[in-house]
Parts: structure tokens; C-alpha cells; sequence
């Protein structure tokens, strides 16, 4: 498969939460869940939400259009705002409505609640998640930043490397980094069911590191 240049490919434990909510909006961009292999207690599966197409742009016939989504995000938001008003210092909360912004393709709105969020309580979790608002609202630097954040807190965690290579590769142009953590990823956890994919990934990098990070170039088939 391949990915676009602007929309790698993530992992997700939050499928099940956003399909029984508002992923009907998210149309082609479905396409872009990654199964997650179940963790293990020791490694908590971290979730990464996955990207949709923009909604203004590149939208199939009967797609729902941007005003959709926004209107299904209010919709879905409503109840947890109001816990919100009882609970203002719920963490937790709190990621849940920037989750769901973010599902519906709302990143301003979700950047606002994730900040909150990881103000009050900052977990990997969270922060992956908050990494991809950074990401789709195009500070690619913040975004990495806020995934090293992550990592610092949990250092051998798969899911959180593969994206910080994704991150990158597809953001920054830069082959050596994504190699790095990639490589990273696959000595923390030789035995992780993607190594395969990671490896080719790894291959496919080292065919660019020639080339000037920055560079515009053809990335890797995924």
C-alpha cells in the first residue's frame, strides 16, 4: 500500500471508541486505521489516531463536506462538555473531547482540549494522539517534539517510535532520523509483529540518505 505524502499511516487502540461514534464522517479516510496487535501489560498499547482525508479537498460524492463533520462533532462533544462543566480538572475527559474533535477532523478544536489535557495529566497516550493534531495543523517540529515528550515517558514503546520515524520521514524529509527510530524501535522490541514492515521501511530510507533532509522526494511504499 502506499502512503501520501502528507498522511502516514499510524497505529490506533481507539478504533472501537471512534466507530461507535462519529467515524461515518471520516469516509475515505478509514483507509488509514491500522490494526493494532494487542500489548502486552508491560508496554500499553498507545493510540495514535488515524488521519482522514481533508475534508475540503479530494471528498467522494455523498462524503460529508467539512460544516458535516463540524456539525457531527458538536453533536458528539455536547454530553462531554457538560461533564466537563461538573469535572473542569478531568484529565481524562478532557482527551476524550479532543479525541473526538479529532476524529472528526476539527484540529483546532481537538489541539484545545488535548493542551488542557496534558496540562493537568501528560501520558503517552495522550501526547501520541496530541502529536498528530500538531502534525495535521502543519507545525511538523511540534509534533515530533511532542512525541519525544512521549517517549521520555515510555521509552521502549513501539508505537510511539513507528511514529516518530513516520513523523520523520513524511514530515521532515529526513531519511537518517526516521532510520533512527525505526532501528530504535526494532532493538526495544525485536520481537514486535510489524519488524518486517519496519525493516522494509528501514531499507527503502537508505536508498534517500544522500539526499538533503527537506528534500521532496518518493517515499517509501507502505
Amino acid at each position: 500500500m502506499e502512503a501520501n505524502d502528507r498522511q502516514p499511516r499510524f497505529w490506533s487502540n481507539t478504533q472501537t471508541y471512534m466507530m461507535a461514534g462519529i467515524c461515518l464522517v471520516l469516509g475515505a479516510g478509514l483507509g488509514y486505521l491500522v490494526h493494532t496487535p494487542s500489548a502486552a501489560p508491560s508496554n500499553p498499547s498507545i493510540a495514535a489516531v488515524a488521519p482522514a482525508q481533508p475534508a475540503s479537498t479530494g471528498m467522494a460524492a455523498g462524503a460529508p463536506s467539512a460544516q458535516d463533520m463540524k456539525r457531527m462533532a458538536e453533536k458528539q462533544v455536547a454530553p462531554l462538555l457538560a461533564e466537563l462543566q461538573q469535572h473542569p480538572k478531568d484529565a481524562e475527559l478532557l482527551a476524550k473531547i479532543g479525541r473526538s474533535y479529532l476524529a472528526a477532523q476539527q484540529f483546532q478544536s481537538a489541539e484545545q482540549y488535548y493542551e488542557q489535557a496534558v496540562a493537568l495529566k501528560p501520558t503517552p497516550e495522550t501526547l501520541n494522539e496530541m502529536s498528530f493534531v500538531d502534525y495535521s495543523l502543519g507545525d511538523v517540529d511540534k509534533a515530533i517534539a511532542t512525541l519525544n515528550r512521549a517517549i521520555k515517558m515510555d521509552p521502549k514503546n513501539s508505537k510511539l517510535l513507528f511514529n516518530l520515524g513516520m513523523f520523520e520521514w513524511h514530515g521532515k524529509s529526513d531519511p537518517k532520523a526516521a532510520i533512527a527510530a525505526w532501528q530504535t524501535m526494532l532493538k526495544v522490541n525485536p520481537k514486535d509483529p510489524k519488524r518486517a514492515q519496519v525493516e522494509q521501511m528501514i531499507a527503502q530510507a537508505k536508498q534517500h540518505l544522500n539526499i538533503a533532509p527537506g528534500t521532496k522526494t518518493d517515499k517509501p511504499a507502505m
